[in-house]
């Protein structure tokens, strides 16, 4: 039987976000500019409120010059024990 995938950790994945904003040394208002997603959106993400789409992710990624992957992955939480 195949397991249903974990649930996607919003909360750590706004964390990340937020942390690789600080890390950039951008404002809310300078990443909006850079990742051409909304402020409002970014609030909503980094506050781990909404599920954004790869493409919204994508931008912030590039915008910060974080790997896709690091900001995607910590949204992954793998609970299941082995």
């Amino acid at each position: 039987m195949i397991e249903p995938p974990p649930p996607v950790d919003l909360a750590a994945l706004g964390h990340a976000v937020a942390k690789a904003r600080h890390a950039a040394n951008l404002t809310l208002d300078g990443l909006a500019e850079r990742s051409g997603v909304s402020r409002r959106m970014l609030v909503e993400v980094e506050g781990g409120r909404i599920n954004c789409t790869i493409g919204v992710l994508h931008g912030i990624a590039h915008a910060v010059g974080v790997p896709l992957g690091d900001l995607a992955q910590s949204a992954c939480r793998d609970d299941r024990t082995n």
